[in-house]
């Protein structure tokens, strides 16, 4: 697995000066964790921006405070942004101890094409695209591919209890949760012309209810 690495700062400014903090290209996020006190932290936007963009919320990040002591294995648990110009608000990161098991989401990718789409029997949909799990901190993966070339036929599916991803990771979802399937192509088209029926049959009433108030008009005149 790939070595994340991220360098931060002991923070002594907290409540609404830390926006002093983001002028200055600085972030701030709370390190806290079963075993430990909170602290606060402070890390330079573009140095965090870099690693987040690899690491997401999902991989062993090693953290170093003050450039002393030896690195802490953490994950980022809570990412804040700002909604117009998207720049990082607070983060913060859990400190995990390597013994004890953790939680946590991992993205879905679907591998290859379904034959059953690329013949034109069926669409594809993917009901899942994160799965929920449980490890070992150092038994993390980054993602989870799920190869499709076996959906060939139409009503075929993939669901979690299909899934193997070893001893060391176990899956916290439904085992019938389904998370990818071809669903027929007739459906869809049968449910868009009974729509475009029902739609002319409403107004077809509408214009028919029209009649009667027009013929009374006239008879009242």
């Amino acid at each position: 697995m790939e070595e994340f690495t991220l360098g931060a700062e002991q923070r002594t400014i907290i409540g609404k000066q830390v926006r002093q903090l983001r002028r200055d290209g600085l972030v701030p996020m709370t390190l806290y964790g079963r075993k430990i006190k909170p602290q606060a932290l402070q890390v330079s936007e573009r140095e965090l921006t870099a690693v987040l963009n690899q690491a997401g919320t999902n991989q062993l990040v090693s953290l170093k405070i003050g450039g002393k002591g030896s690195a802490r294995k953490v994950l980022v648990r809570e990412i804040q942004k700002d909604v117009v110009s998207r720049h990082l608000l607070h983060v913060d990161l859990y400190a995990v101890v390597m013994s004890e098991k953790i939680s946590a989401e991992l993205p879905i990718i679907l591998l290859n094409e379904s034959p059953a789409m690329k013949e034109g029997l069926g669409i594809l949909i993917q009901e899942m695209t994160v799965l929920r799990v449980e490890c070992l901190p150092g038994d993390l993966i980054p993602v989870i591919e799920i190869d499709i070339e076996g959906l060939a036929n139409v009503h075929d599916s993939v669901v979690a209890g299909d899934l193997d991803l070893g001893d060391a990771i176990e899956i916290l979802e439904r085992p019938e949760e389904v998370i990818v399937r071809v669903v027929p192509l007739a459906v869809e088209e049968v449910e868009e012309v009974e729509e475009i029926e029902e739609i002319g049959e409403e107004i077809e009433e509408g214009a028919e209810g029209e009649e009667p108030a027009e013929s009374e008009q006239a008879s009242e005149e």
